[in-house]
């Protein structure tokens, strides 16, 4: 699903409105969603969120199993129209769309016709920033799968020993080509 397909449409809870929807709040480190975020009805700003796991179903509105607001702790925002800016302060386009599959955020596109990966995305409030380009996999995450035929320990991330223990085991390739593109920007 794309972040378009939530935004600007009425929530319903037991067949009456209660607000509609903005934007939504999503995990820097696991990028997963974890809310939406909501006005009410003469929508401004987003006043309120409501969990990611309480929606029941999308189509011409949002239907809620319950309406039970969360507050939720360390997220990022993420809504139509946010600026995009590299690490190194290069602006790259406002957030046009934003991709999500089984609640995670996968990526964002931008008007400039780029994109950008979530594992990629520094901070984000009003403005997203993104981290500095790697030109090493160190620090990358590394899929479950991949690292358990590598290595015994489940960091999930890619660490000098991680590598030194990919080389003696001749796996090298397997961990590069099992990672993410380290050109972040599309």
């Amino acid at each position: 699903m794309f972040l378009s397909e939530y935004l600007n449409k009425p929530i319903i809870v037991t067949q009456q409105p209660r607000g509609v929807c903005l934007g939504i709040g999503f995990s820097l480190k696991t990028q997963t969603v974890k809310c939406l975020l909501c006005a009410p009805l003469p929508h401004q700003k987003p006043s309120f969120a409501i969990s990611f796991s309480a929606v029941d179903s999308v189509t011409d509105t949002i239907n809620l199993r319950r309406l039970r607001t969360v507050l939720p702790t360390n997220y990022a925002r993420i809504a139509i129209g946010n600026p995009v800016y590299s690490y190194e302060g290069d602006f790259l386009g406002q957030v046009t769309e934003a991709e999500i599959q089984n609640g995670t955020l996968i990526q964002l596109y931008t008007d400039q016709r780029k994109r950008i990966p979530a594992t990629a995305i520094f901070a984000c409030t009003d403005a997203v920033i993104l981290r500095k380009n790697q030109p090493y996999p160190i620090g990358q995450r590394v899929p479950a799968p991949t690292l358990l035929k590598i290595n015994d320990k489940s960091d999930g991330l890619v660490t000098r020993p991680l590598l030194r223990t990919a080389i003696s085991k001749g796996a090298l390739i397997q961990l590069t080509l099992s990672l993410p593109p380290f050109n972040v920007v599309i």
